[in-house]
């Protein structure tokens, strides 16, 4: 293990936060429903021809959804997919196809580019390919000749009409304002290229002088979004990565707005689905995440939605006893976490704070031990603790560092039950959210 990746888990655990890195090292059940999704993300690969699919990852707050998903992330990019991932919010609102669209690109990632949007890298990726192309098919030196930097020009500006067009994304505006973005690049306009990009991106402060420049008028919203999102596929495709995966993490969001408001943005979702049900975005898989209730409970929930819910409800063999977890169904629910999990993580995270620490954890915290924190831990909260894996996770890192300096540990085996309950009320009042819950035991 890199000791850099082994210090960025350890900080992220005691922040009570999921590391962004390294989940693979932690990953403490759900194989199957890991190996499921890779299988998955493999069928929409353009290396198998192009298709397209989704998947709702639901479950209780607790049961892994967002650790499975950084798991799930790591593994797309390393095997050479691009990854989007967006949160649901005030910012970032389902039922306006726009900003979820703007999010995408923002949240764009590939694996050399983690840190920050990659949507500049992979068109400037594409492009140069295309001008590598041209200049070899037609032995062109524009850097000596002014006569071949302007015909390499013009070959590129039809390439880029010609793919655009074989991606279904021909309205003018799209078309112009790639042309626009690469002649920023070729002429050092870099305020030219910035702002084609970020139109293209759906930067709606474009302002009336930059579109003017730029050579576009209006802006992405929901009736050209779709385009957008397709040419941008087909370019991932150009630039030889395997596909594009945009997870969409809770949705459950949605279940505080008006009934008029959760309508349109449930209605949205019907359209990205029947779209990845049509092979319509191809390449792309899209994984929505949220919690029971948005898909089990009678109020505000999917539910509300007829047409949505019918595409993605359980098959009512689901329901029969003895029937384990049939994964190709749109929907895979999560279980909250068990203590023989808890255990499986603790081991995983004592390695690591060992390896990073460069001590030998064990000789003190031995499995006896973490055997008995755990079940002393889950009795104290009733096994509520199922509900708080990264409040454990976080009070175990304490015994750990604790251990380390020495102390004597074995005191903390016993948990006070006036704090037991003063958790329990701070998790009442913050809704059942774990991460609200921020409390020293």
């Amino acid at each position: 293990m890199d000791i850099k990746i082994g210090e960025t888990i350890l900080r992220a655990l005691r922040n009570g936060t999921v590391p962004n890195v390294g989940t693979h090292l932690l990953i403490a059940g759900n194989k199957e429903e890991r190996r499921h999704l890779n299988n998955e993300l493999e069928y929409i690969s353009f290396d198998n021809d192009g298709h397209a699919g989704f998947k709702f990852l639901y479950g209780p707050y607790g049961s892994g959804k967002s650790f499975l998903c950084e798991v799930l992330k790591e593994d797309a990019l390393e095997n050479n997919y691009a990854v989007s991932e967006i949160v649901i919010s005030k910012s970032v609102q389902l039922q306006n196809f726009e900003t979820v669209y703007q999010a995408i690109m923002t949240g764009l990632r590939t694996k050399n580019q983690r840190e920050y949007s990659a949507f500049r890298q992979v068109i400037q990726e594409w492009l140069s390919k295309e001008k590598k192309d041209i200049i070899r098919k037609y032995d062109l030196d524009p850097d000596e000749r002014d006569e071949d930097e302007e015909q390499l020009m013009n070959l590129l500006e039809q390439k880029i009409s010609d793919e655009l067009s074989k991606a279904n994304a021909t309205s003018p505006g799209i078309v112009q304002a790639f042309h626009s973005f690469y002649k920023g690049l070729m002429e050092g306009d870099r305020q030219l290229s910035d702002w084609a990009i970020g139109w293209i991106a759906g930067d709606a402060s474009i302002d009336r002088v930059a579109k003017s420049k730029i050579g576009v008028t209006g802006k992405v919203d929901k009736t050209n979004a779709f385009e957008f999102l397709l040419a941008l596929l087909h370019i991932l495709k150009l630039s030889g990565y395997k596909g594009l995966l945009i997870i969409i993490d809770e949705v459950e969001t949605v279940r505080k707005e008006r009934r008029d408001i959760r309508y349109q943005a449930f209605e949205n979702l019907r359209f990205l689905i029947d779209m990845v049900s049509k092979d319509r975005l191809k390449g792309c898989y899209m994984l929505f995440t949220g919690t029971d209730d948005l898909i089990e409970n009678e109020d505000r929930s999917i539910k509300e939605h007829d047409a949505l819910f019918s595409r993605i409800k359980p098959l009512s063999l689901q329901r029969k006893e003895g029937i384990k977890k049939v994964f190709s169904t749109p929907l895979l629910k999560l279980n909250r976490f068990s203590t023989n999990q808890l255990v499986e993580v603790a081991h995983k995270v004592r390695q690591i704070h060992g390896e990073v620490h460069d001590w030998l954890p064990e000789m003190v915290i031995d499995d006896a031990f973490i055997k008995q924190y755990v079940e002393s831990f889950t009795i104290a909260f009733d096994r509520e603790v199922s509900v708080l894996p990264r409040t454990f996770l976080r009070e175990f890192l304490f015994v750990l560092d604790a251990a380390k300096e020495g102390n004597d540990v074995h005191s903390l085996l016993n948990i006070n039950p006036e704090v037991v309950q003063r958790v329990k009320h701070n998790f009442e009042v913050a809704g059942g959210r774990e991460t609200a819950v921020d409390i020293e035991l």
